[in-house]
């Protein structure tokens, strides 16, 4: 290029001489010096040159819009203040969209609807349209009806990726049921399971309405439906974790399979039942009309903030207790005290004497909210995904037992020795290194429970000779864990279990109440007790609790509103099932 020849002509009127330096021209005097080939600055590209601009201008248009629309080009266009997204695309851009990237924008749209439990009238949405429209003018919006039959094909899809998944596979389930704003009854199952990473996978299979009565007998077939579309047998589920409802545990029973009762919704009942003693009600209905005073008192709620902002307090909300929610007494103890100044300050301000409470019912508040408190952790421990949860049911109990002297009787009744509950969540505790110790049970139950271990496992051996083995929040409440337990189980005498072959090295293991067990069977376990191992898989993902399957009630909730009360039931389980599954 450097021997081509150089020559100077006038710069046409329509070009301005930004643009031929931008070729690589040098302008004087209003004139340009002139070569045989120019040379774009941004995609390097050789252009020929005579003596029009026409190359040069065709460049532009076809290749950097941005540039040709700052240069008004063609003449007569009007300058733009700022290039349009779409000035950035190239000259393909110009044609129809290809069908396969209008599909794949559309399948998108259809997973955000999904997992972000959108509505689907989000695709009509002036704003929304103009936002796709802005990112890709050519894309062809889809109606309604076309992102329903996409949600279909995706359910479809997605459903029979689950039941390949899960054939061949032992599993756990949970269940529970709810009603929607639109007064339809659901009953939801979730499956449980532990990966070849030795992680916690959970799944859920359906949401199926209830029609008619909720009996036992109805749940039961509801559920046993649900297996069999996904080609489970019975022998396959180890056992299944509900709440204290008696439809439910019958139910359970009425399909042959092992119910585990929620451990969580168990605590709940017995400290509700604790509540009971009359000077700790009177204190705590005193707590309730505070809270619910200033839930409806605005001028108040204003004061109580200028209260909270002059003490240097958090400008938080009263809580208040329900009775169907978890620990909702102790947070609303702990909110009371934390805040019992700044209420104490607008009771004396507002003259409301009948909110306040004694000194004898802050002492009895202050003492219940020590109490109330490790179940609290125990409920938080318990309604993990991540790590075991049915080999602490029991050991929990222990330690709720051990120290509180009030509500024993309606912990111990819930788990019953002659039950098939009781020997399968004793085994699930001996296989979790946490508490294989078994320091809950006197020497003749660790006995059992060993022994009938130990024939399982050579019941595994036997059948599995030819086979090869296959191969911050949770930290934190494995940390409540730890210190809720202490050494109780770390330093217990091992000497009334016994056991044979790898059970009787693995009864001398030892791991802290703040590991995960699931990583210690990972990364030492399996190599260590491999036979063994392969029992670990089958009872470790034992939910202790129902926790799961209300959790879907929450996805639920966003999905049938106010806005959507009137979607079919068929739709609603497509819809759940999606939000939970989709995994990418």
């Amino acid at each position: 290029m450097e021997n081509c020849k150089e020559r100077t002509i006038t710069t046409p009127s329509h070009l301005k001489s930004s643009v031929w330096k931008h070729f690589g021209f040098s302008t004087v005097g209003g004139k340009v010096t002139n070569k045989d080939k120019a040379v774009c600055r941004l995609c390097k590209r050789e252009l020929s040159y005579l003596s029009t601009t026409s190359n040069l201008r065709t460049h532009l248009l076809a290749y950097h819009r941005n540039v040709a629309a700052e240069e008004q080009l063609p003449s007569g266009t009007a300058p733009s203040v700022q290039p349009r997204v779409t000035a950035f695309f190239s000259a393909q851009s110009a044609g129809p969209l290809p069908d396969a990237r209008n599909k794949a924008i559309t399948g998108k749209i259809t997973r955000f609807i999904c997992k972000d439990m959108r509505p689907i009238a989000v695709i009509s949405g002036d704003r929304f349209q103009e936002l796709l429209r802005e990112l890709e003018p050519r894309y062809r919006i889809p109606s309604r009806t076309t992102i329903s039959s996409q949600i279909v094909q995706l359910y479809d899809a997605t459903r029979e990726n689950l039941k390949t998944m899960l054939q061949h596979k032992t599993l756990a389930l949970t269940t529970d049921g709810w009603t929607s704003l639109a007064t339809h009854a659901y009953v939801t199952v979730t499956a449980h399971c532990i990966s070849d990473l030795w992680e916690l996978d959970n799944y859920v299979l359906c949401t199926k309405e209830l029609r008619g009565s909720h009996t036992a007998v109805h749940v039961a077939e509801s559920i046993t439906s649900t297996l069999n579309e996904y080609n489970i047998s019975r022998e396959a589920v180890v056992a299944v974790a509900t709440d204290n409802a008696l439809n439910y545990v019958n139910a359970i029973r009425n399909v042959g399979l092992i119910n585990v009762p929620c451990l969580a919704h168990t605590l709940n009942l017995a400290v509700r039942k604790g509540l009971e003693v009359k000077a700790v009600d009177t204190a705590l209905s005193r707590l309730k009309q505070t809270a619910a005073h200033f839930g409806r008192s605005p001028s108040d709620t204003c004061l109580l903030q200028e209260k909270q902002e002059l003490l240097g307090l958090k400008k938080e909300k009263l809580i208040n207790d329900c009775v169907t929610r978890w620990n909702t007494t102790y947070d609303m103890i702990c909110r009371a005290s934390e805040q019992q100044a700044a209420v104490a300050a607008v009771i004396f301000a507002k003259k409301l004497s009948h909110l306040e409470l004694s000194t004898s019912e802050w002492t009895t508040v202050e003492q219940l909210k020590d109490t109330l408190k490790p179940f609290k952790v125990a409920t938080q421990a318990l309604s993990t995904d991540a790590y075991p949860t049915a080999s602490a049911v029991l050991p929990l109990q222990h330690v709720m037992v051990s120290q509180l002297s009030r509500m024993v009787a309606n912990l111990k009744m819930r788990y019953k020795e002659e039950s098939g509950e009781w020997l399968l969540l004793n085994k699930a505790a001996l296989l979790d290194p946490r508490f294989s110790r078994l320091v809950h049970l006197s020497p003749e139950q660790k006995q059992l429970v060993t022994e009938s271990l130990s024939h399982e496992l050579s019941e595994t051996e036997t059948d599995t000779d030819d086979r090869t083995r296959q191969g911050d929040k949770s930290a934190a409440v494995l940390g409540a864990m730890g210190s809720l337990f202490g050494d109780l189980y770390s330093k217990a005498d091992r000497s009334s279990c016994s056991g044979n072959g790898e059970l009787r090295d693995y009864l001398k293991e030892t791991l802290s109440a703040d590991k995960n067990p699931l990583s210690w069977w990972r990364d030492t376990g399996c190599h260590r007790y491999p036979q063994l191992s392969k029992l670990a898989r089958k009872y470790l993902y034992v939910p202790g609790t129902s926790v799961r399957s209300e959790r879907v009630f929450s996805s639920a909730g966003n999905i049938v509103n106010k806005k959507r009360a009137a979607l079919d039931p068929d739709q609603v389980d497509r819809l759940v099932f999606l939000a939970n599954n989709l995994r990418n």
